[in-house]
């Protein structure tokens, strides 16, 4: 059987009707492609999907044991599993659910890292030191970042029509097709507006055809997402920033700094384009915990 051809249905599946985003769609290509050429040597030519069981499924975790994968890549692999199963069930291609009886790794969840607003700050003021219209781009493109909580993807794709700078708003297109209006900082509104007018059209050059994206790179084209966490690596280096620093530091300290300051959450759920209130509320501060004396009697 061409174990393939149907994990590739289930993938037109996961984009069209789910509105899984392209990086979620990758991730579960790699993981299943992984699973569909271990299903070519090990099962005869004439197996079908039906013909998977438990022991089977047991076999390939076994295997993906022998990689030393971290808990997480373990249990995003069978997580992809169990989706196409569920699916195949779904469709009625299997009777009953191979891994059902499948436990994940357990995966510890680490409090994202946060910048302190100095240290956002000094980030923006590294930017601004290098010559422009570099410099001009990078302010804005970290500013728009911070202030809006977007991710990287949502920056790179935002395009002209998506910015009001009256309103100080933009417009981020989020995960599968959800829509969301963003607000922009004062200085992240001034940083913008900075950029596109003095420059944007010297970065335009021959790249028409991307003309209507917002962040451009000096071939005119819009900016991919390596280059933005390059460029946020080496304002972080040249800031005197410590530990390891990406585009969605930004992110993760924007929520926490807007929580911290008073903002209501589910605002700030909004805001992120979080599906999930339990999502934004990790970045609300915990209380230290309380020192209890023992109590000793004379």
């Amino acid at each position: 059987m061409e174990w393939r051809t149907t994990i590739n249905e289930f993938l037109d599946y996961l984009q069209t009707e789910r509105n899984a985003s392209a990086n979620t769609v990758m991730a579960y290509r790699n993981d299943l492609t992984q699973f569909a050429d271990y299903l070519t040597v090990s099962m005869p030519s004439d197996a079908g999907w039906p013909d998977i069981n438990p022991e089977v499924v047991s076999a390939y975790v076994a295997k993906l044991d022998e990689h030393k994968y971290t808990a997480s890549t373990s249990a995003r692999k069978i997580a992809a599993l169990k989706t196409l199963f569920h699916w195949l069930g779904q469709r009625e291609l299997v009777k009953d659910d191979p891994t059902a009886q499948v436990r994940s790794p357990k995966v510890e969840k680490r409090a994202p890292r946060l910048l302190s607003e100095d240290e956002v700050a000094q980030l923006f003021d590294a930017a601004s030191k290098m010559p422009a219209p570099r410099s001009l781009r990078d302010r804005a493109l970290l500013e728009v970042i911070y202030s809006t909580g977007m991710r990287v993807s949502e920056a790179i794709n935002l395009r002209l029509s998506d910015v009001d700078l009256n309103a100080a708003t933009v417009k981020c297109a989020g995960r599968g097709k959800r829509q969301r209006s963003a607000p922009l900082t004062p200085q992240a509104a001034t940083a913008l507006r900075d950029y596109l007018d003095n420059a944007r059209t010297d970065m335009l050059g021959s790249g028409s055809a991307t003309a209507d994206y917002v962040f451009l790179n000096p071939l005119g084209t819009k900016l991919t997402r390596q280059a933005v966490w390059q460029l946020t690596r080496q304002y972080a280096q040249q800031a005197g920033i410590q530990g390891e620093l990406t585009p969605h530091t930004l992110r993760h300290s924007r929520a926490a700094h807007m929580i911290n300051n008073g903002e209501d959450i589910r605002r700030v759920q909004e805001w992120l384009g979080h599906a999930n209130l339990a999502t934004t509320q990790m970045y609300k501060p915990r209380p230290p915990k309380e020192n209890k004396l023992a109590v000793i009697t004379p």
